[in-house]
């Protein structure tokens, strides 16, 4: 295959080419089939003057034909041939084959007929007396200047055929050029786009409507590949940022271990602490993990808010790095609370919430939830510091907290992912003013 024919440009070019290789054959073979129809119909008409002109030379007199005029004059002057019977009483100087052709044809009405291996046409039309054929007049012309004029309207078609079929093809492919440039644009412009980020890409160059609707819609796709690209690079930096400080305590801690000898109380205690920061690093990755399935779409279905509210408070209470903070569980008095969604999910919201709230509480941490318009609301409040009202968004940045300076451990991303997670799900996570000290606020679908 030729290179123009795997091009998009060539293919059209050559589908449009065959059409109008078609489509001017039709036309050059029509017009030859019209020009040689009429070029007949001239010639028959032609024949049947001659013949209707020297039939009004011809009289019968007693039963016998005479002519009014002599041959070689006026009207019989032109290769008339003029038959009683069988017998010729006027004819024209001619070859041989040709009165031979033109005696065939005495005593015939309303017969065309051509020599063979001659450009001449025969017409013989009856002379009629009391409705009986009593002689014939035969014409003859010829077919010369007609085949001729035909011919060169043959060639002169076929010239033309192939000159119109050039200029098709070469106008075919100068518009389809011509109608594709953009298209090549936006190809190098996306190409350009993928090795320097630019951000405008496609909108600022007007097109016309079919290009401009594709443009927009290359548009909207590559700006749903970039956001997916960001998620996975912010996804990818909060699992480094969010990992590096229970990894640094473990590599402490067994690095400690290795290089001298502790007591076994001290030993026990760098053990637990390594399980911990392991613990930590486990919770950190399924939080994330189940921000990416639901992010995606993956997670659906159900759980007893209530029944979980319950699971959390028993595992707050067997927490032994837990013992000067109270939880406290308000029941939910309607019965069964259900959310719309997983009771893993759920769990993910809420545990980052808890942790927050056990790390700024004073005393005791409240946990609740409610029905409100629809919606399932779960509350953490705890009696710690609060949270400023100008921090009440910012709290929810990666790596952001209240107060740098409050002496409390953590990167700052576990209320992120814990909002992240609900509004994946179709809720949200806000901070609301608490007179006694901080209250989140988990919205979820139930």
């Amino acid at each position: 295959m030729r290179p123009h024919m795997r091009t998009l440009r060539g293919r059209l070019t050559a589908a449009a080419s065959l059409v109008a290789l078609v489509a001017i054959a039709v036309l050059t073979v029509a017009f030859n089939i019209v020009l040689d129809r009429s070029r007949d119909a001239d010639i028959r008409h032609r024949l049947r003057t001659q013949v209707a002109a020297a039939q009004t030379t011809v009289v019968v007199h007693d039963g016998r034909l005479r002519t009014t005029e002599a041959p070689g004059e006026a009207v019989l002057d032109r290769s008339l041939w003029v038959f009683e019977g069988r017998r010729a009483i006027e004819r024209p100087v001619a070859d041989a084959s040709l009165q031979a052709a033109a005696a065939g044809l005495a005593g015939r009405a309303e017969v065309f007929a051509d020599l063979p291996g001659r450009e001449i046409r025969l017409y013989a039309s009856p002379i009629l007396a009391d409705g009986r054929q009593i002689g014939t007049v035969v014409a003859a012309a010829s077919l010369a200047p007609y085949n001729h004029t035909t011919d060169l309207a043959l060639l002169g078609s076929v010239a033309l055929a192939g000159l119109l079929l050039a200029g098709a093809a070469t106008l075919t492919w100068i518009v389809i050029g011509r109608a594709l440039a953009p298209v090549r644009e936006m190809t190098r412009a996306a190409a350009a786009w993928s090795e320097h980020g630019d951000q405008d890409r496609f909108r600022s160059t007007p097109r016309p409507d079919e290009l401009g609707e594709l443009a927009r819609t290359f548009d909207g796709l590559l700006d749903r590949v970039a956001a997916s690209l960001r998620h996975e690079q912010r996804l990818s930096s909060e699992l480094s940022h969010e990992l590096r400080t229970p990894l640094a305590r473990i590599v402490g801690e067994v690095e400690l271990l290795q290089r001298r000898e502790r007591p076994a109380a001290e030993r026990r205690e760098s053990y637990a602490s390594v399980a911990r920061s392991a613990q930590q690093m486990s919770d950190i990755l399924e939080t994330l993990m189940a921000v990416a399935r639901g992010q995606a779409g993956l997670e659906s279905g159900r759980s007893d808010v209530g029944d979980l509210l319950g699971v959390l408070h028993d595992r707050w209470a067997r927490d032994p790095d837990r013992p000067r903070v109270r939880l406290e569980v308000t029941p939910i008095p309607e019965g069964r609370l259900l959310a719309g969604v997983d009771r893993e999910v759920l769990e993910r919201i809420l545990a980052p919430l808890l942790d927050n709230a056990r790390r700024y509480a004073r005393s005791r941490v409240h946990l609740g939830a409610a029905a409100e318009d629809g919606r399932i609301v779960v509350t953490v409040a705890d009696d710690g510091p609060g949270i400023p009202d100008e921090a009440r968004e910012r709290i929810f940045q990666p790596g952001a907290r209240a107060d740098q300076r409050n002496g409390h451990g953590g990167a700052g991303l576990g209320l992120a992912l814990s909002r992240r997670l609900a509004r994946a799900v179709g809720g949200d996570v806000t901070a609301s003013r608490f007179a006694g000290g901080a209250m989140l606020r988990v919205e979820l679908p139930a």
